[in-house]
């Protein structure tokens, strides 16, 4: 192998390549056992009054209405909504994605909805930050990668993080991204085998053995050869990479032939889901079998500057209907240590523009999340917004409770969840470099605001 051949095998698994403080591999320390954290980015920026934090009325300063998709409001135990169902239309028929009833029937008793979240932009790439890193500071890392770094410390996963397009996924260098879908996922790990479902072998078991073990000769004799520390590092790499790819025959060998499609969910529903289901199948086999540790993934398309009512009945049907297939796909593959964390860039205001059907809403700054795991006492919302979209302050020891700034409110910031969800994940240690505030003022435990 010259240094020209090695230099571009050695980026061909950047995928793989392990975090610096990461065990080395084949140490026999056992799958990854969790905490898994699966992100979920309604792209674009969904409206929150469409199903959590419904409102009804005119807006206070102009007399325009807040909503005409629905007029009247229920509730399933404390979570209410706007009595109006995620369709889907096309060629002239209507199809039912989901309900707010049926889904909160279903999975309301796990859910904790944090309302009247202020992310202090209407900004899509500033939202994106702060919503999934907590902080506005350019490169902080995402959640994910902070996860997926932590437990590269002591378990071997060959792909920690991984991750679709859209979101925020930095990690600052913490550890590496893997972009990559599950047919991908089997051409690394069966280098031996042709790249398809029930494939023969093409190599005996005794040749694949020989070629790995002349493949690791070839690897030593060229470090003696190389002088450049940068060489040095990238064949370093290199072999740290060929010794992942073993890493992935147990998610390999897991994953099935076919992933669900949006149709075989609900039948007539069309294509619109397949991808982003089959990214949440792929990260939730790799959590089965302990290879990886978080995932990020993007539903795109809610962005409605027109048709707004539309647009958000059918992208949130599609958002309900990812989030019930993982949760129940979750539990069929014993996934029990399993966190999904659900938010979008910011939200939309209340208030429409334009008039009619095409009527579309702009960008608003007070938000939602949704959460679900383990240690998550569901079944609550936390936070608060005002008759016209304004989030509230709140009692941050009773986040439930309004409290006004002057008596020691506080109104919940992204910030405030990434500090507890760092403390509910065992990360707290990186406090200390990517520190998280309330404005100016750093979170602590004095300071925190108490979500779990």
């Amino acid at each position: 192998m010259n240094r020209r051949t090695f230099l571009k095998a050695a980026g061909s698994f950047a995928i793989l390549l392990p975090w610096l403080g990461q065990k080395a591999f084949a140490q026999g320390l056992g799958p990854y056992p969790g905490p898994f954290l699966m992100c979920i980015n309604a792209e674009g920026g969904w409206d929150t009054t469409m199903f959590f934090d419904p409102k009804l009325g005119n807006f206070s300063k102009n007399g325009r209405r807040i909503n005409s998709a629905y007029d009247k409001v229920a509730a399933v135990g404390p979570f209410s909504y706007g009595v109006v169902d995620f369709e889907y239309t096309a060629n002239g028929n209507t199809l039912l994605l989901h309900s707010h009833e049926a889904f909160l029937k279903a999975y309301g008793s796990r859910l904790l909805l944090l309302n009247g979240v202020d992310v202090e932009t209407n900004a899509h790439p500033v939202g994106n930050q702060r919503v999934w890193s907590g902080h506005v500071a350019t490169d902080y890392p995402a959640i994910g990668a902070l996860l997926a770094a932590k437990a590269s410390q002591t378990f071997d996963l060959p792909c920690a993080y991984v991750v679709d397009s859209g979101a925020y996924i930095k990690t600052r260098g913490l550890v590496p991204l893997s972009r990559v879908d599950a047919g991908g996922m089997r051409s690394l790990a069966y280098e031996t085998k042709f790249p398809r479902a029930g494939g023969s072998q093409l190599f005996t078991p005794e040749t694949s053995r020989r070629i790995a073990e002349a493949n690791r000769e070839r690897t030593q004799k060229l470090e003696s050869q190389l002088f450049l520390p940068g060489s040095k590092t990238s064949l370093r790499r290199y072999d740290k990479a060929m010794l992942a790819k073993s890493g992935l025959e147990p998610l390999a060998e897991r994953l099935p032939s076919a992933f669900t499609p949006l149709n075989t969910l609900r039948p007539g529903a069309g294509t619109a889901l397949d991808t982003t289901l089959q990214q949440a199948e792929l990260a939730l086999y790799g959590f089965a079998t302990g290879t990886m540790a978080s995932a990020s993934i993007s539903l795109g398309g809610f962005d409605s500057h027109s048709s707004n009512n539309s647009t958000q009945k059918t992208r949130l049907g599609h958002l309900f209907v990812l989030l019930e297939h993982i949760l129940n796909k979750a539990s069929a593959l014993e996934v029990s240590n399993l966190y999904v964390l659900v938010g979008s860039d910011f939200a939309r205001p209340p208030f429409y523009v334009g008039t009619g059907d095409t009527a579309g809403k702009d960008h608003w700054n007070v938000s939602s999340y949704m959460l679900f795991g383990p240690k998550v006492n569901g079944g609550r919302v936390l936070g608060k917004t005002t008759n016209d979209l304004y989030a509230q302050p709140v009692n941050p020891q009773a986040p439930e409770t309004p409290l006004p700034e002057n008596q020691g409110g506080v109104v919940l910031k992204p910030s405030h969840l990434h500090y507890e969800l760092r403390e509910l994940l065992d990360l707290s240690e990186f406090n200390t470099v990517y520190k998280l505030a309330d404005g100016k003022t750093l979170l602590n435990a004095n300071n925190r605001v108490r979500l779990f």
